[in-house]
């Protein structure tokens, strides 16, 4: 049971930064907001799933281990809540931005910054636990 809720740890991780970089790519071609909200409201909910999932295993496999919590657990506990937070600092503005020529370039700055935070954190995490 811990080995399989671990596989679904690893794969929920994986596919977050699948996701990571399916918002990164379509950020840097976004040319025009409409389109771009357009292609937001299929990735964003699929973005939460597996981050939730993430999450989600992850609190399985801490209470599998009869919640011994070491430093690596912290480290993926203030991710998990720091990603959180930057995920949605980076969606909320999207909602009330004007479609005007001036605003994807500004915009594009300002949520390339969160996700490449989010990609650098995830990539380091995973690469710790993996090695």
């Amino acid at each position: 049971m811990f080995n399989a809720s671990l596989e679904a740890h690893g794969y929920s991780v994986v596919l977050f930064l699948v996701m990571i970089c399916v918002n990164l790519l379509l950020l840097i071609r976004a040319n025009d907001l409409f389109t771009f909200r357009k292609q937001m409201a299929y990735t964003t909910p699929l973005s939460a799933v597996f981050l939730a999932s993430a999450i989600f295993t992850g609190i399985v496999l801490i209470l599998s281990k009869h919640l011994s919590f070491d430093l690596s657990n912290i480290f993926m506990i203030v991710i998990a809540i720091i990603i959180t937070i930057l995920e949605v600092k980076r969606i909320k503005p999207l909602k009330y931005l004007k479609n005007m020529p001036q605003t994807v370039p500004l915009y594009r700055n300002y949520a390339q910054r969160f996700l490449l935070i989010e990609l650098f954190m995830m990539l380091a995490m995973s690469l710790w636990m993996w090695i």
